[in-house]
């Protein structure tokens, strides 16, 4: 394999995460949010398993007392709320507000329509490939996350 294009798929790979940081940022400032707001919300969109403070942290990497700081925006713009854990009360779960979270959904829904029309132009094979460099990639950025099935 050649250096050449080893070092041409990292930068354009950089360049694609550049551009999609200040995406998300862009979007965040237009809800009143930070990034890490948007992308936690977003991040428990993505994965159901994710609803506790706890989890919340251990998925993101981020400290608690961050983690709390950040659900207390999100809580105060109506985006979250938290409730007890009816299997243990010592435990606080995080809901969503379906209607507060339901603009973002459709923004980026808007977005996936345009990203799946984008994928559509390269083949199964080509795809598949992608979705495997993707997931060794995502497991290089986030270790601890395990690829969906």
């Amino acid at each position: 394999m050649s250096d050449g294009l080893v070092g041409q798929v990292r930068v354009v790979l950089q360049r694609q995460l550049v551009h999609a940081i200040l995406g998300n940022e862009r979007v965040a400032r237009e809800h009143g949010l930070r990034v890490a707001d948007l992308q936690t919300l977003h991040l428990m969109v993505l994965r159901e398993d994710v609803r506790t403070p706890r989890q919340i942290s251990d998925t993101t990497g981020m400290p608690t007392s961050t983690v709390t700081k950040l659900l207390d925006r999100l809580e105060q713009a109506g985006y979250v709320r938290r409730t007890m854990d009816p299997a243990d009360r010592r435990k606080t779960r995080i809901e969503l507000v379906a209607e507060a979270i339901a603009p973002l959904q459709t923004l980026y829904g808007n977005t996936d329509a345009e990203f799946d029309q984008l994928s559509r132009q390269f083949s199964s094979s080509e795809l598949q490939v992608v979705v495997r460099y993707l997931e060794a990639v995502s497991g290089f950025y986030a270790p601890g996350e395990q690829p969906e099935k």
